[in-house]
């Protein structure tokens, strides 16, 4: 069970509100002292400078478009023309993503590395999407840090599903990172997506997920809507709550999604220290350091104990955790803490750079992220006297019957996989076991 403590939003100068005091012989922030819990020390509360009122260090955002195209959906731009294009939004990384469509325009741009018209502050870098190839029935495959992009010696026509092609990716070496797009197509309500759709759903994200085989969900919404849409969110707790590691992403999914391109188009923030290099996005990207945001210069940070995003952190059931947060929003707004997908605390920060921090008491394992109107954090894992996290039993026991769902598709050919059937079938059944096993775990007994 989670408690809700009392919320200590922007603290003063010496960050040592009464609920914050720490116990003694530990640091306290505000003194000027850095001590070994803390990033930095300078005893104000200016957050413009190189030390937050929090006592950490600002965090690096790099505005990234993981998910767009050169050609396809009518687009015919070659990388010259992306990197002009990424300029003007403030992107510093870009992976236009080869694909079915402008297949063979763009494979011959894909190199395994930076593309040479990359400069600093815009890096380019062409990578792969499973679309537009019968392998994406499954859901749109997007694939980073590979070597090869040849997944198939005749990819119009095999494999059926994306689950060797998950395989392959990863063979390539162990910063391949592996996610899947469009998070925003899937049903809201309890529901199940239909069997087939036309295009896009991420049928193979829940499993993948339980499985490990996937880093984040993504979403390519378009303007007018949060960081997070409500299906992707909906999506992403179901995952978490089954006990599944998976962070957020957002993308342009440029010309197809997005037709054009503008300051408030969605992007993702990813979390770096040092020197921007394709490398370091890579691994902060499998790390989960992730934010999804709209609205230029709209940031948002999270820190659980000093743990980053991505991190997970381990207490004992019952302890105090220490949440801070480092805003800058175009305007005041809520920032909602979400703990195991409901929310535990609330702090008003007004626009601009702020920060602030607040205590949430966990008396089991669970995740925590941050919400804004216009930005969202991945999560931070907590692990409680180590038992795993698990969410709410009706999010597992969704998973469950979804596993069923998907099942009974292949089975009645509704989704034809043609010689990946046994494999596929195999695969979900697996998922649907571990998924059973997790929910009796969880406390569950019947699943409805």
């Amino acid at each position: 069970m989670l408690r809700r403590l009392p919320l200590v939003a922007l603290l003063g100068a010496a960050c040592a509100s009464p609920s914050l005091a720490p116990p003694p012989g530990l640091a306290i922030c505000g003194d000027g002292v850095a001590q070994a819990s803390e990033d930095c020390d300078d005893g104000n509360d200016d957050d413009d400078d190189a030390c937050l009122r929090t006592c950490e260090t600002p965090a690096r955002f790099v505005p990234s478009d993981p998910h767009l195209h050169g050609h396809g959906c009518g687009g015919d731009l070659d990388p010259s023309d992306l990197v002009g294009l990424l300029s003007g939004r403030g992107i510093e990384v870009a992976t236009p993503l080869v694909w079915g469509d402008g297949y063979d325009e763009d494979r011959g741009f894909f190199t395994g590395q930076d593309a040479s018209v990359s400069r600093p502050g815009a890096l380019l870098h062409y990578e792969m999407e499973i679309s537009h190839f019968p392998a994406a029935q499954t859901g749109h495959l997007l694939l980073y840090g590979l070597r090869s992009i040849d997944f198939s010696s005749s990819p119009f026509t095999r494999p059926r599903s994306g689950l060797p092609v998950n395989d392959w990716a990863r063979a390539q070496g162990t910063q391949v990172v592996v996610g899947m797009a469009h998070g925003e197509f899937w049903p809201t309500g309890g529901r199940f997506p239909e069997l087939p759709e036309t295009c896009c759903m991420p049928y193979d994200f829940l499993p993948e997920a339980i499985r490990g085989r996937v880093t984040f969900i993504g979403t390519e919404h378009r303007e007018g809507v949060p960081a997070v849409d409500a299906p992707t969110a909906f999506l992403h707790r179901i995952a978490l709550s089954a006990g599944a590691r998976v962070a957020l992403t957002g993308a342009s999914d440029f010309p197809c999604i997005n037709h054009t391109l503008n300051n408030d188009t969605i992007r993702t923030d990813v979390l770096l220290d040092g020197e921007v290099t394709y490398s370091a996005w890579l691994a902060a990207l499998q790390r989960g350091r992730t934010t999804v945001a709209v609205r230029r210069g709209a940031n948002m940070n999270l820190r659980v104990d000093g743990a980053r995003l991505g991190d997970e952190v381990q207490v004992r059931a019952g302890d105090t955790l220490r949440v801070t947060i480092e805003t800058s929003l175009p305007a005041p707004a809520d920032v909602q803490i979400i703990a195991n997908g409901s929310p535990v605390a609330v702090a008003h920060m007004p626009a601009g750079h702020q920060a602030g921090a607040f205590k949430v008491q966990a008396d089991r394992s669970l995740w925590i992220q941050a919400v804004a109107p216009w930005v969202a954090t991945s999560p931070i894992y907590v692990v409680a006297d180590g038992h795993p996290i698990r969410g709410a039993l009706a999010d597992i026991c969704y998973a469950m019957r979804y596993q069923d769902h998907l099942i009974r598709g292949v089975e009645r050919r509704q989704l034809d996989l043609g010689d990946e059937t046994d494999l596929a079938l195999a695969a979900y059944r697996e998922v649907r076991s571990e998924l059973a096993r997790r929910f009796t775990e969880a406390g569950g007994t019947t699943c409805p």
